[in-house]
């Protein structure tokens, strides 16, 4: 059971570390899941602990210390006969097998992360997460979250995981070049392609990408073409088996995405798509060097480490949605993502105390919405917000993307990411063999062809996702 669940765990794309492996690899890890680093507080007496485990690597990183200070310390105080121990995991890309381990001998966490549905789903299936809809129906919380996202937490029937991290792909840009060139945002194909020719003309590369650090990164580009070009409907049918991944309409969306990559547009060449760092990649949009990165709204945490005062400069940021590629989809859209899962464990000897304090951590808007403005990205919970829902010192722009973002998903203008929504050997497809068609070594229908394949095939073992919410369009 172990050896297929972790060839199915990848590395956290999040983490921005070098995750171009195959999987959990190596020797056995016999005692090293107790040597995770825990908040130093005093307990209260014949208080009833829980852990929870995070994956941390830099224990003395402000979100750490965030988390002990605005969320356990707050939780205990309201809570007096619950000791809640957030344990930050430094155990770097062995974290999922360290994870698995520990669940399977009976000493893992009350609380379980996980880096998505797929991964979760799998834990559960393993026998490994507790069916969490006895305290779903308990707590409301299905009232408390976006459908979708609730929708996204149910295999087979049981709600196994609370969706964390909402998140989407959308493109950011330095405000000051656009200003110097009078360049208006590319909402449609004809447009990205005029600006794109025009923007290469003067040596500004169009949109700043790379994989240098993060090769199963490419799976942000699949997932941008294949909804703003095929669009999200041909998503739902392809995801719910109603017509095929090798059908025409994605092999020209990845054949449009080669194309660009093939003009330098995404990164520069495709040397530099695979060279590019992350640092490089934003540094090129806060030095003008570049208009456009596309990426995910985790980036949000850490751009003021290259835009504005922070970083030095006089440049602002801006963000907008990719463009509408094919004139059948519509703009804006938004693909959504769960970045990570909170579950408890079968073992837990305490899933009473682990659920209220997932009730705690999921209720109260006005608490959320704080921690989205103190961390945006890793705090951001999928629930529905308005815009007086978050503080008044909450940078507005950020404020902007999480109300249309919740907005586009509660009316259904949404489309489906590659991490959230794929399984798992049909994701490593997804993101590993899209960079042979960058390389010529695979052609776009070999390329849709070889995922249709994998895909039925773990359709048919409903390792897929379930239910795949829909759109109107659908």
């Amino acid at each position: 059971m172990c050896n297929d669940f972790c060839q199915e765990i990848r590395t956290n794309r999040r983490r921005l570390l070098g995750a171009s492996g195959k999987g959990i690899l190596g020797a056995s890890l016999a005692g090293t899941f107790l040597t995770g680093r825990r908040a130093p507080r005093a307990k209260a007496q014949d208080a009833v602990t829980v852990e929870w485990w995070v994956q941390q690597d830099n224990a003395d990183a402000p979100i750490a210390e965030y988390r002990r200070t605005n969320i356990a310390t707050p939780f205990e105080e309201a809570n007096p006969g619950i000791t809640l121990e957030i344990i930050d995991r430094a155990d770097g890309e062995n974290f999922d097998r360290v994870l698995a381990t520990a669940l399977q001998s009976g000493a893992g966490p009350d609380i379980v992360p996980s880096q998505g549905p797929a991964h979760a789903g799998t834990m559960g299936k393993a026998g490994l997460l507790l069916d969490l809809a006895g305290y779903a129906e308990q707590y409301g919380w299905k009232d408390k979250l976006l459908p979708w996202a609730y929708d996204t937490g149910v295999l087979d029937g049981k709600f196994y995981m609370l969706p964390n991290e909402l998140e989407t792909t959308i493109m950011y840009y330095g405000q000051k070049l656009f200003d110097e060139k009078g360049w208006a945002i590319p909402t449609n194909r004809t447009d990205f392609e005029a600006w794109a020719t025009d923007a290469m003309g003067q040596g500004i590369i169009p949109v700043a990408m790379g994989t240098g650090d993060c090769g199963l990164c490419t799976n942000w580009l699949v997932t941008i073409f294949f909804n703003h070009y095929a669009g999200p409907d041909a998503v739902y049918q392809a995801l719910t088996g109603e017509i095929q991944f090798s059908d025409p309409v994605f092999v020209d969306a990845i054949t449009l995405l080669n194309q660009y990559m093939q003009a330098g547009w995404l990164g520069g060449s495709v040397d530099d798509y695979f060279s590019n760092s992350f640092d490089a990649v934003h540094s090129q949009v806060a030095e003008g060097k570049a208009a456009f990165t596309m990426e995910g709204t985790w980036f949000l945490s850490t751009l003021n480490s290259f835009f504005g005062e922070e970083a030095g400069n006089d440049n602002a940021w801006g963000w907008a949605q990719p463009p509408s590629f094919r004139d059948e989809v519509p703009y804006p859209l938004f693909p959504v993502a769960i970045g990570s899962t909170l579950s408890i464990s079968a073992q837990s000897d305490n899933p009473d105390e682990a659920a209220k304090v997932l009730d705690w951590y999921y209720s109260d808007k006005a608490r959320v919405a704080q921690r989205i403005a103190d961390f945006p990205g890793p705090m951001t919970l999928p629930l529905a917000f308005a815009k007086e829902d978050f503080p008044a010192t909450m940078d507005p722009r950020v404020v902007d993307i999480y109300v249309g973002l919740g907005n586009a998903t509660a009316q259904g203008s949404f489309g489906y990411a590659a991490w959230t929504f794929w399984p798992p050997k049909t994701h490593v497809y997804l993101h590993d063999e899209v960079q042979k068609v960058f390389t010529n070594e695979l052609s776009p229908a070999d390329y849709c062809a070889g995922m249709a394949e994998l895909f039925t095939e773990e359709l048919a073992a409903g390792a897929v996702p379930k239910p795949i919410p829909r759109t109107p369009a659908s």
